[in-house]
Order: structure tokens, then C-alpha cells, then sequence
């Protein structure tokens, strides 16, 4: 069990609480469509903990071999294997069960649980589908169903099965956490906001305090939505604002996630609503002991005016988050620095790839935005210096860029430009090893492959 409290960053200690703190925190930076190993980990490791903190049973009945002292000495070993966290061995034991048995529903049930306990999520897969197709009445092992293929990485299953059983009224609190999910990450983003939405007015006054892990995950997720497609959201600062009244000082507990949903709340600040959203980030700057709004970097209240500014390009507004927001909600603190970097030089790679067309923008940034200008003098200023070597400076940064990518693999500029990546050197690994150059290497007195008219030794090549 130790591995799965480290897997969430948190404490042997931790209380049920703050296990799904931690919990609600990563499955945001890690999405099974982008990074489908680390979210399978992550969503193990918190299943496994709450089966050690007694989750409740969901209260099914199962088939059972009737007064079969057998088949209940094996149930009660499976049981065992599970209190103790053996998941491979309690798996394995229902495996044989299954054997014995012929499938019976405990044992399978029992196998396809232990199995994603296990991390094995493609057998837990196939058989939740076995118990699917057998008890096609239980609505229960639809959703398990729909949370494996989520865990797995099939999105458009997993879209389609949450859809099917949130239709046939299932509302279990993690089961519409996880459908939310699922459609923000296929940009259903009018139908994530739905289902958060009646996840919050489903939640009864008596049980708030109960549940304010899941509640804050839901208004995080409906501001983050917000900001990838607006919509109206004075309704939910209302709703967020009596939550806050309501729950009072544990909110104390939940300071990181509150922030998050502050800057969120700043962002749509700029909107027709922005005088009922400025009331709630007010309450929140109380809460978290900010006196006023300049305590907010001038330069990051202007990042996200940027942002909601049609004038300038998606590129630009690439440009601002790299650099000014340092989107850090994506990836894991140990690798913030390392990641940081990439975004920086995947946005730099596609400013210089589009200069000089990005002109206008700059000088409307310099007079309506002069924070956010004197954050990037220095990359504005290479970018006017490139047009006399922009080959050699993309060569440069290319080098760079070619071996950060392959390990990151969510940069902008090889979609963008994806003939970069054919003719650009590669890693023979993620870390380290040696170049493995692809294609035919450019002798030193040929014409430069930037177009310049110079010989590549006095171009692009110059000093290599």
C-alpha cells in the first residue's frame, strides 16, 4: 500500500479525505487519452485505498454456489487477499473459482475487480463485458464497465457506455465525475457542464459538508470548461459562492484546489457576467487571506484578459500560457521546470515558424497589454532579429526541442508543421543515447537547406 500513497503524493496517514483530494487533483493533469499509463496507476492506486478504508459495498446480489463449503472457503480467501491488498493473488484465486465453476457471477465479478485493483486493466475489461452481456438487468456492471474503458484508454466506448447507463439513471457521485471527464476530453464540452452541474444540485444541504472533495472536483471542472468554451456561468458563482457560506472553515483544508478555481474565476472575470463572477473572486481572496485584487501579478490579469481577447491569435495565446500562466495544473510538480521549458520552446518554434505575420499582434500587446509585453522582451526581440538567420535559430532550437518532445509528446509545433519532425534528428531514446539522423547529412559546401543561397558551412551550418 505504500506505493499507492506515494503514486498520489500523499501521507500513510491519510484520512478517506484527502486520499480523494489527491486523487481529484491528478486525474486532471493525467487523462487516459493522453497519458493513459499514469492515469490506469493513479486510478488503482485510489481504488485500492478506498477498498482498505471499507468503501461501502455497492449492494449487488450475487450468484453463489448453493451450500458449497468449497466455493465459500474460496470466496473467503478472495476476501482475505483483498484485505491484505493481494490483488494479483485474490485475482488469481478467482480465476480458479471460475474454473471450478463455470464463471459463476461471484467469481467473475470478484476476477474482473480484483483484476483493475491489480492494475490489469484489459482482463478487468473483458470481464466486466462478460458480465454485461449475462446481466444485462444490472446497471451496476454497465458503469464498471464504462469506468474500465475509461481506465483503459477507450474513449469512444467509454464515451458511449457512460452515455448509455447515465440514460438508464444511474447518478453515482464517481461514476458522473468520470463521464465528465470522458467528455471534456472528446471537447463535449456543453455536456460535461450538464452532468457536473446535476451532480452538484443532486447533492442534498445534510450531505455537503460529507462531500466536498467531489463537489469542489465539479466546479473546478465546470471553470476549466468554461475556459475551453464559455458559457453562462453566473449560476454556478452563485451556487459556488453558497457552497463556500455553507461548508465555512473546512474549506481551509482544500486551499490548492480553491486557488485553481480562483484563477479560473478571474479568467471569466471579462465576460458579460463579470460583475457577479468579480463578487465571488472577491470571497474567495478572503478565504485565502488576499487582500485585494492587486495582489494578483498585474502581468497574470492581463494573461488572462489575453485570453478571452479575440484580437489575438490561438499561437499568441499559446505564447502568454507558456510563458506567463506556466500552465502547471498539467504535470507533475518533479517535472514542472523540465516541462515548463518545453511548452516555452514549443511556443517559441511557432512564433518563428509564423513570423513576420504575428506583427500586429505584438504592437497591439505593447499598447493595450504593456505587462504581458515586457514578459517576453527578450522573445519578441529574437523574433525580429530572426529574419536574418531564422534557419540557423530554428536549426539551434530544434536540437533541443527533438529530444524534450519524445518525451513529453503534447507540443503544438509538429502538428503545426509536421515535415519538421521528417527531417529533424532524432534520440535513439527519451533520455539519453546517441543521434540517429534521418535522411542523407548535408555536406558543409552545399547549398543551405534555408532557402538562404549561401553554402550550409557559412549559413545555417556556420560554428557546427
Amino acid at each position: 500500500m505504500r506505493k499507492d500513497y506515494e503514486i498520489l503524493g500523499i501521507g500513510e496517514d491519510a484520512d478517506e479525505k484527502a486520499i480523494k483530494r489527491a486523487y481529484f487533483k491528478l486525474i486532471r493533469k493525467h487523462s487516459p487519452e493522453k497519458d493513459p499509463e499514469q492515469f490506469q496507476e493513479i486510478r488503482a492506486a485510489y481504488e485500492r485505498l478506498l477498498e482498505e478504508k471499507d468503501k461501502p459495498e455497492n449492494g449487488i446480489q450475487l450468484e453463489f454456489p448453493a451450500d458449497d463449503k468449497f466455493a465459500l472457503s474460496m470466496f473467503d480467501q478472495i476476501q482475505r487477499l483483498m484485505q491484505e491488498g493481494e490483488y494479483d493473488r485474490a485475482a488469481r484465486t478467482a480465476e480458479e473459482g471460475m474454473g471450478y465453476y463455470q464463471e459463476v457471477e461471484c467469481f467473475l465479478y470478484l476476477y474482473a475487480r480484483c483484476s483493475i485493483l491489480d492494475g490489469r486493466t484489459g482482463k478487468g475489461v473483458r470481464a466486466y463485458e462478460k458480465l454485461v452481456k449475462r446481466y444485462p438487468d444490472k446497471v451496476y456492471y454497465q458503469s464498471e464497465l464504462a469506468k474500465a474503458y475509461h481506465m483503459r484508454g477507450f474513449g469512444r466506448k467509454a464515451y458511449d457506455m457512460f452515455q448509455k447507463v447515465y440514460e438508464e439513471g444511474w447518478r453515482e457521485t464517481d461514476f458522473m465525475t468520470l463521464y465528465s471527464l470522458c467528455c471534456f476530453s472528446r471537447e463535449r464540452y456543453d455536456e460535461a457542464a450538464r452532468i457536473l452541474t446535476e451532480l452538484i444540485d443532486s447533492v442534498p444541504c445534510e450531505k455537503v459538508n460529507q462531500m466536498i472533495p467531489e463537489l469542489l472536483e465539479a466546479y473546478t471542472g465546470l471553470f476549466t470548461i468554461h475556459g475551453a468554451e464559455p458559457f453562462p456561468i453566473g449560476a454556478v458563482a452563485e451556487k459556488f459562492s453558497a457552497f463556500l457560506n455553507q461548508v465555512g472553515d473546512r474549506i481551509h483544508d482544500y486551499e490548492e484546489q480553491l486557488m485553481g478555481i480562483l484563477l479560473g474565476a478571474c479568467a471569466a472575470t471579462v465576460t458579460e457576467e463579470g460583475e457577479e463572477i468579480r463578487e465571488l473572486v472577491s470571497q474567495i481572496q478572503e478565504l485565502l487571506s488576499i487582500d485585494s485584487p492587486e495582489d494578483m501579478p498585474e502581468e497574470m490579469a492581463e494573461a488572462y484578459e489575453i485570453i478571452e481577447d479575440e484580437r489575438f491569435s490561438e499561437m499568441m495565446k499559446l505564447t502568454i500560457k507558456a510563458f506567463v500562466l506556466l500552465d502547471d495544473m498539467e504535470y507533475p510538480e518533479e517535472d514542472f521546470e523540465e516541462y515548463a521549458r518545453f511548452r516555452q520552446v514549443d511556443a517559441f518554434l511557432c512564433q518563428l515558424e509564423a513570423w513576420p505575420s504575428q506583427r500586429g499582434e505584438l504592437e497591439l500587446l505593447k499598447k493595450e497589454y504593456p505587462n504581458i509585453y515586457e514578459c517576453g522582451t527578450d522573445v519578441w526581440e529574437m523574433l525580429r532579429q530572426s529574419r536574418a538567420n531564422k534557419g540557423h535559430m530554428l536549426g539551434a532550437v530544434l536540437a533541443e526541442y527533438g529530444k524534450m518532445e519524445r518525451k513529453f509528446k503534447c507540443g503544438h509545433y509538429y502538428e503545426l508543421y509536421p515535415e519538421r519532425r521528417a527531417a529533424q534528428v532524432q534520440w535513439d531514446s527519451q533520455e539519453t543515447g546517441t543521434f540517429v539522423r534521418q535522411g542523407r547529412k548535408i555536406g558543409r559546401n552545399e547549398p543551405c537547406p534555408c532557402g538562404s543561397g549561401r553554402k550550409y558551412k557559412n549559413c545555417c551550418g556556420k560554428g557546427r
